[in-house]
Formats: C-alpha cells, structure tokens, sequence
C-alpha cells in the first residue's frame, strides 16, 4: 500500500467513524439488586422480588412463572411483594435460576445490554433492546 493510498484509507475510516452514533455505556444502569433470601419454616421468601422484577423490567407473574416453573413448587407473591416458595431451596439454586432467566428471557444478545423489554406479537414472544433496537425472538413462557 502505498503512502497515499494509506491516507485516503485513514481518512476515509475516519469519516466514517464520526458519522456512526456513540456507544452508549450505562455501567451503573446495569448493576441489579441482590436477592434477600429467607427461610422461614418450610418456605422460601425471596424478599425484594417485585423490586428485582421492576429492575429487570418484567411483570411479577412471569418471573414467578418462570422459577416455580424450574423448580417445580407452589408458590404466590404476598402483598408486600415477595414470593413466597413451598419448600425450602438454597440461595445457590434461585441465583442460579435467575441467572438462567436473565440470559434466556432479558439480556440483549446482540449487545448484552440488560435495558430489554419483553414483547408478545400474536403468539410470538421477543426480546425488545432499548440500547441497541435488536428485537430476538424467544421461547413462550
């Protein structure tokens, strides 16, 4: 390559990075809540549920759906917000389960960003990213 093809090459790299939109890094928007986990009796109380689910921007029921699902137990949100579990189940094994849920039903794959919306179009559930506007498609839950 000669000297001034390299220019123009340069040039031209630049100009077309000053025409593409900066990449918006929201590390402090990323940051999610721990689970306060108890056991109490027979239950399991996770206690910042809803404030989790509000974080994550699902609604209460399908992340309950979702969990009692996968571990195969009763169990209903209170009025205070938190899901109570029939049974009792280590703090290791819901953070596990949520961590599944974030990859599989919030988390963009295309940017990894966690700013999502889940959507539904007749039958057909997406992944919505507010960071970068790809829409994945996912299993129904």
């Amino acid at each position: 390559m000669t000297q001034q093809t390299e220019e123009q090459y340069k040039a031209l790299l630049d100009r077309l990075y000053s025409k593409l939109p900066d990449k918006v890094q929201k590390v402090s928007g990323q940051a999610l809540p721990t689970l306060i986990i108890l056991h109490i009796g027979n239950n399991t109380i996770i206690k910042n549920f809803s404030e989790y689910c509000d974080r994550i921007r699902r609604e209460d029921k399908i992340c309950m759906r979702y969990l009692l699902k996968e571990l195969a137990a009763p169990g209903s949100i209170n009025e205070n917000g938190q899901l109570v579990i029939q049974g009792k189940f280590s703090s290791s094994v819901i953070n596990m389960l949520f961590e599944r849920f974030l990859r599989a039903y919030v988390q963009c794959s295309t940017c990894k960003s966690l700013d999502t919306v889940l959507k539904k179009e007749k039958k057909i559930w997406y992944i919505s990213c507010l960071a970068c506007g790809a829409q994945t498609p996912v299993k129904p839950l």
